[in-house]
């Protein structure tokens, strides 16, 4: 009875598990289709507001392209010669004034979207008119209506386009029209009474019919399209219902005061409806293009979609319920015959603790046999790696002493890759700035070498077989088993030690040199070579770091008998120290590194120290003739040649040493100049208003050569004292121009000009326009 109790437990157990496996494979659908409804919602409003965008865009575009074009057309005629008689003359002249407007309705005809214009002459009090007959006809108010405006009745906004609604006839007010009106005036600010003014009054064709098009692209009443004008007034070629619309408008208003974006979208409810409002304010007119349709007729296929993945859920609930019950029955099985096996585990208790699982039961198990094989297999590969290393090790460091049975032995035991009983190639690797890379905090330098073995054995078996020996010091050594040697061995072997190079370097960011020994014949002279590659390695010096250093290189420098800088050499480097000639220091100083390369390891040594000496020497006759010695710290000098590791290290030395000579000399030379030319601008901050300055005047004032200061002056400043004069005054001028209401001649004369002519020709050359256009152009905030 017991037996039948553990075995129903045990799959109530298991049947909850697979409940919930299933379970959270339908909560993850679910989720999933979740997140691809509200995607799609994203999307589908997003290419909405995409769509809606691009016809405002187009209507916003039509809006400002039809008001620079009248703005132009306004300030063409505003400063056409003729017409500004009809604005400012005191006079009457009826013929004139006749030509003038026959000359008037030619230009309307030739511009199509012109309704009519009105000259309004303040000083007569006079009105003309040109273009439809409504701006004349008594039955109209158009007229009645622009005088209100500039009776001052109505807000003007100028230079921009204002709808107006008329009625072209009094006794039928209910067919009104409308039209966008310009004004132009003198005034910067508001319209004042007194002055002349000009009124463009344009066609509404050009918009309605863009707005009557992307109304009618929707069947729904409520898709529609209309404009705010700069009084916040609706305005559209059908009219819709202000009802609700005024709350909707001050919430447009409110979002484009808060974000300062003039485009957006945002939800709203009209009389419980949700709509999608787009807008996009136009800066050019400061009207606001307004664009709603229905929430509901966005995401109808969206809603559609919501229902399909709610049945999808429900039905993949049901089967999953289904199949927890069919699998959980069908896995016990399996599970109740792995229970069996662990009876045969030694050491392993028949009946499993209370409250486990048989699947925790199982896992422990498996952990503890896991446990037991790797902590055995560690053990054993441990003490084989530290055997392996250390015959390596005494190879290395005593090959005299390993018998070529012994050596036999490491190669079947598989310490080593490489055949020594033929001639071979040695190899000492040690990583640059090893003594740096020491300091730095939390580098492990032996996981790095360990790492550079690893890549340097990897690369190079590509083309031989390679051994790599850690010797536990500052570099390793490579066996590099050549077989039969020829002219290329050395060749092959550098090129890939120099792969391996580049490799470290990406990964990295370190460098290593890497010295190659002459053919070792076997390995009972493997220890000597070792010794003697080791002396090749200090060749580093010579060629500097991340190299390959081959027994060639090494034998031309110890071929090479000259162990002596030329005396020529050393008396044009103190030449040049002495005169703070930094050129010609540099120079030397790259002669002497070039033949100080070419000796033995030891005469480099010597060499350097020497050059060091030299550099001591002349700095202190330097200090010695000084009013105020250099402060250097010659002590730094002797520790060069146990410091650095390479002569271009030790030579950049010397050089950064030597910078505080010529800085010292250069820093004197450019304060006399720079004090020179700040006195050059003083001056002429001061007196460009003056005519008569030129650098021949500043000249006599510095009590200079002209030649002198006008050379110092455009090597420093890069234009001529001419040039910058000039540039002082057009400044200066622009400041006027903008501040003040003088003539341009009188500003010309007050910035120094003595000729307006030159100066309208320099203005316009700097600025792209006269300074009349300048002025006009700054009024109107253009």
């Amino acid at each position: 009875m017991t037996h039948y109790l553990r075995k129903y437990r045990e799959r109530k157990y298991l049947m909850r598990i697979m409940l919930s496996i299933n379970l959270l494979i339908v909560a993850s659908m679910l989720a999933s289709l979740l997140s691809a409804y509200m995607y799609s919602r994203k999307i589908s409003l997003d290419s909405q507001r995409e769509a809606n965008e691009k016809v405002l865009s187009q209507i916003n575009y039509n809006i400002s392209y039809m008001n620079e074009t009248v703005k132009n057309f306004a300030i063409s005629l505003y400063y056409d010669n003729d017409m500004a008689h009809l604005l400012f003359s005191r006079e009457l002249d009826r013929f004139e004034d006749t030509l003038r407007i026959n000359k008037l309705n030619k230009t309307i005809a030739y511009n199509s979207f012109v309704h009519s214009i009105v000259f309004y002459n303040s000083k007569r009090d006079t009105y003309f008119t040109s273009g439809d007959d409504s701006i004349s006809n008594p039955k109209s108010n158009l007229m009645d209506i622009t005088k209100s405006y500039l009776a001052g009745t109505k807000s003007i906004y100028k230079m921009q386009l204002m709808p107006i609604a008329y009625a072209p006839n009094t006794e039928r007010p209910e067919n009104s029209q409308e039209i966008f009106s310009l004004f132009m005036y003198d005034s910067i600010d508001a319209y004042d009474k007194t002055d002349s003014a000009l009124i463009i009054n344009i066609k509404p064709e050009w918009l309605f019919q863009k707005l009557e098009l992307m109304n009618a692209r929707s069947d729904d009443p409520s898709n529609r399209i209309f404009i705010l004008d700069q009084n916040k007034e609706i305005y559209s070629p059908v009219a819709p219902a202000d009802e609700g619309l005024s709350e909707l408008k001050d919430e447009i208003y409110k979002r484009i005061d808060a974000s300062n974006q003039a485009v957006s979208q945002f939800t709203y409810k009209l009389d419980g409806e949700k709509l999608i409002v787009n807008y996009m304010a136009n800066a050019s007119t400061d009207w606001v293009i307004v664009d709603i349709e229905p929430y509901t007729g966005v995401l109808a296929q969206i809603e559609q979609l919501k229902k399909v993945f709610i049945t999808v859920a429900a039905i993949s609930f049901f089967l999953a319920l289904l199949a927890s019950l069919f699998v959980s029955n069908k896995l016990y099985n399996p599970v109740n015959v792995l229970l069996k096996q662990t009876e045969r585990v030694p050491g392993v208790a028949t009946d499993r603790p209370q409250g486990k699982d048989e699947f925790s039961y199982v896992t422990d198990i498996y952990d503890r046999l896991v446990d037991k094989l790797a902590s055995e297999q560690s053990r054993q590969a441990g003490n084989e790696n530290i055997i392996c290393s250390y015959h390596l090790r005494k190879l290395v460091t005593d090959s005299t002493a390993i018998t070529a049975e012994e050596l036999r032995s490491f190669r079947e035991r598989g310490y080593l890759k490489t055949d020594l009983e033929w001639p071979f190639v040695l190899g000492v690797i040690k990583v640059d700035d090893y003594k740096k890379l020491k300091d730095t905090r939390g580098l492990d330098l032996k996981l790095l070498q360990f790492a550079v073995s690893n890549i340097v054995q990897e690369v190079v078996s590509e083309v031989l077989p390679v051994d790599a020996v850690d010797l536990r010091e500052e570099h390793f050594v490579l066996l590099f088993d050549i077989g039969k040697p020829d002219e290329d061995t050395y060749e092959r072997i550098s090129a890939s030690m120099r792969k391996a190079q580049t490799i470290v370097n990406d990964l990295y960011h370190i460098t290593f040199t890497v010295a190659l020994s002459d053919l070792v014949a076997s390995h009972g002279e493997l220890t000597y070579s070792y010794e003697r590659t080791l002396d090749y390695l200090q060749y580093r010096m010579n060629v500097g770091a991340n190299a390959v250093i081959t027994p060639e290189i090494v034998r031309e420098k110890q071929d090479n008998h000259d162990a002596q800088i030329p005396p020529e050499l050393e008396r044009k480097l103190i030449e040049g120290i002495k005169s703070g000639r930094q050129e010609q220091v540099h120079q030397e100083l790259d002669r002497i590194r070039g033949v100080i390369s070419g000796m033995s390891s030891d005469a480099v040594i010597q060499s350097v120290v020497h050059v060091g000496i030299i550099i001591k020497q002349t700095i202190r006759e330097i200090n010695q003739n000084k009013v105020s010695p250099l402060t250097l710290d010659l002590r730094s000098i002797d520790g060069l040649v146990f410091e650095k590791e390479t002569l271009d290290e030790i030579f950049e030395a010397f050089v950064q040493i030597l910078a505080a000579i010529f800085v010292d000399h250069k820093a004197v030379v450019e304060n006399k100049v720079q004090v020179i030319v700040d006195t050059i601008k003083d001056v002429i901050q001061a007196n460009y208003a003056n005519a008569n300055l030129s650098l021949q005047e500043i000249s006599d004032l510095l009590k200079m050569s002209p030649a002198y200061v006008g050379r110092i002056f455009k090597k420093y400043e890069t234009v001529s004292v001419a040039d910058y004069i000039n540039e002082v005054r057009l400044q200066n001028a622009v400041l006027l121009l903008e501040t003040n209401n003088w003539q341009v001649n009188e500003i010309s004369e007050k910035v120094g000009f003595s000729s307006q002519s030159y100066f309208f020709k320099l203005f316009k050359k700097r600025f792209g326009t006269t300074p009349k256009d300048y002025r006009i152009k700054k009024s109107m905030g253009m």
